[in-house]
């Protein structure tokens, strides 16, 4: 892939494992200086190790979407350290409580809010005035933010409040020039995967870890989200398995080698 992100500062959440990792290296790969946040410090120093041996900038950097009130000082000291601020990926996440309605904790319910919710709209919140004129946020969504599954009502829930929040950023943006766009990934190779098979919960339970797609590829299309040649997409939520959606990824592909 060409560098088409040259000199573009990109924070991706949850981006110790999974699409993540994998979304920082490929953002890392197109040019971008990463800052990839897991909850911890020195979660994702094998990530930036990667990507600064294949000769990418990246930081390893504390981020908890979780802990609201830490979130907007977190941000300032990446634009302070940086110069700038360009791409938020919002990619962390949780499947949990994974649950009968009667049978959740509303204490596990309301930090999945929080996590899925909250914590991204927190982080867009906090990176608004630095994203003016420029700015592409990328939200991590779901088909379950659409219809609802057995036993992932805080899944859906979140999700679908996440997808509303996409929607709401996506007309507040335009005239600032923020775009924001939500990506349902698709049954993706994850940690998140490997709960859900545990689970046995739902359908999705059952199926098979070798049907389920690589990291990378939900990278790809993020990476051309965050570029700003789909910027038709902004404000929707783009299903990576949309036929359309899958030729303009792959004509974007094509052309940046």
């Amino acid at each position: 892939m060409s560098r088409v992100l040259d000199g573009k500062v990109a924070l991706v959440t949850g981006a110790r494992t999974g699409i993540g990792a994998a979304t920082a290296i490929a953002l890392a790969k197109a040019g971008a200086t990463v800052f990839a946040c897991g909850r911890k410090p020195g979660d994702c120093q094998p990530v930036v190790e990667q990507i600064t041996a294949a000769g990418g900038k990246a930081v390893d950097r504390p981020l908890d979407v979780a802990d609201l009130a830490t979130i907007a000082a977190k941000v300032e000291a990446i634009v302070k350290e940086a110069g700038r601020l360009d791409i938020i990926v919002n990619n962390a996440g949780t499947i949990e409580p994974m649950a009968p309605i009667g049978g959740i904790d509303p204490l596990a319910f309301d930090l999945a809010m929080r996590t899925n919710v909250s914590g991204p709209a927190a982080l867009i919140n906090a990176a608004w005035p630095h994203l003016k004129g420029h700015g592409r946020i990328v939200n991590l969504l779901s088909g379950a933010a659409a219809r609802p599954m057995l036993g992932w009502a805080a899944y859906c829930a979140s999700k679908a409040a996440l997808l509303m929040l996409t929607r709401s950023v996506g007309l507040e943006g335009k005239p600032s020039g923020i775009a924001c766009f939500g990506l349902a990934p698709g049954l993706v190779d994850t940690a998140m995967q490997g709960a859900i098979r545990e689970a046995r919960i739902n359908d999705i339970s059952n199926i098979p870890r070798e049907k389920l797609a690589s990291p990378g590829h939900a990278a790809n299309a993020i990476v051309w989200l965050a570029s700003g040649a789909a910027d038709h997409l902004a404000g929707t939520m783009a299903d990576i398995r949309d036929e359309e959606f899958a030729k303009g990824l792959q004509a974007f592909l094509a052309a940046t080698g």
